[in-house]
């Protein structure tokens, strides 16, 4: 049985009422407070991750997540990290196991010393840079931002400093890249070890160093959803940046207005997208590397 604690139920019982549209007033400012209370532990826990939820709400300043599908209810964690994780995963030249002889427990991360970093970030850079690795990668696609947001004043070392979507079309269908960024603690190598198992699965990210520092850190792909497969990429700067990179197998015309909810979220209906990635992993990892660049 997997223990649950007061917090954890909070977020359960918003998360269920966002899936079933059975929305508790405000939407908004409870969902947001508990994801940001909680970020921290949920990095280092399965539960949040294995849900299989992402949430958009519009209002709260950053893009907090997108409602994928329905939750797979009482699955045991070891059968939701299964359920959750491609059985495909290909390999790209340059990554390496992050696995570690020290670790026996995936549900427990890595205590980092330190705030985290929270200056401002210029967005603009963010979606230049974006746009030219997408051309650049992906040259018969067609390419662009759909929603950015800022947050000008962080108030929180937990913060979604700035997030950005761009639309990534080609023969395939319509997919989409996301991008959030974050401050982090601690030196990169210590960032992406206690972020190793963010995504709520057991099995270990691979991981590049680049020359300047950079950790790159590469998780397998998940299909809660089989319309909309997604796989991340964090991104672990010198100047304690952290960009999570997501390639995402639905596009913007696929969200829909959640009934009964304030106008602004948005949700992608079950089966909705193109049932593929829009990006293989050597043109995430080229996008990941055009970010990396900017610092």
């Amino acid at each position: 049985m997997i223990s649950v604690d007061t917090e954890d139920e909070e977020l359960l019982a918003l998360l269920r009422a966002e899936v079933s549209e059975q929305l508790p007033p405000p939407v908004h400012t409870a969902l947001d407070d508990v994801v940001r209370r909680g970020r921290r532990r949920l990095r280092t826990r399965r539960l949040g991750a294995a849900l299989g939820v992402v949430a958009v709400v519009a209002g709260v300043g950053v893009t907090t997540s997108v409602l994928r599908s329905s939750l797979p209810g009482g699955m045991p964690s070891n059968q939701l990290a299964a359920a959750s994780t491609s059985s495909v995963v290909t390999t790209t030249s340059g990554w390496t196991s992050s696995a570690r002889s020290d670790t026996r427990d995936c549900s427990n991360g890595i205590s980092v010393p330190g705030e985290p970093k929270v200056d401002p970030v210029n967005l603009d850079a963010v979606n230049k840079s974006l746009l030219a690795a997408l051309q650049k990668v992906a040259p018969k696609a067609s390419s662009k931002i759909t929603r950015s947001t800022m947050l000008p004043k962080p108030t929180s070392s937990d913060s979604v400093l700035a997030s950005t979507w761009a639309d990534v079309v080609d023969s395939g269908g319509g997919g989409s890249v996301y991008i959030e960024v974050h401050g982090f603690s601690g030196t990169p190598t210590q960032a992406a070890d206690s972020e190793r198992f963010v995504n709520g699965e057991c099995t270990p990210p691979r991981r590049q160093a680049l020359p300047d520092g950079t950790v790159m850190q590469l998780y397998a792909p998940l299909s809660y959803d089989p319309g909309h497969p997604s796989q991340a990429l964090r991104v672990y700067t010198p100047t304690h940046r952290l960009y999570v990179i997501t390639a995402e197998g639905f596009a913007s015309p696929d969200w829909t207005q959640v009934a009964n909810a304030e106008p602004g979220t948005l949700a992608v209906p079950p089966g909705a997208g193109r049932h593929s990635l829009p990006l293989t992993e050597d043109q995430l990892t080229a996008v990941a590397e055009s970010l990396a660049a900017g610092g």
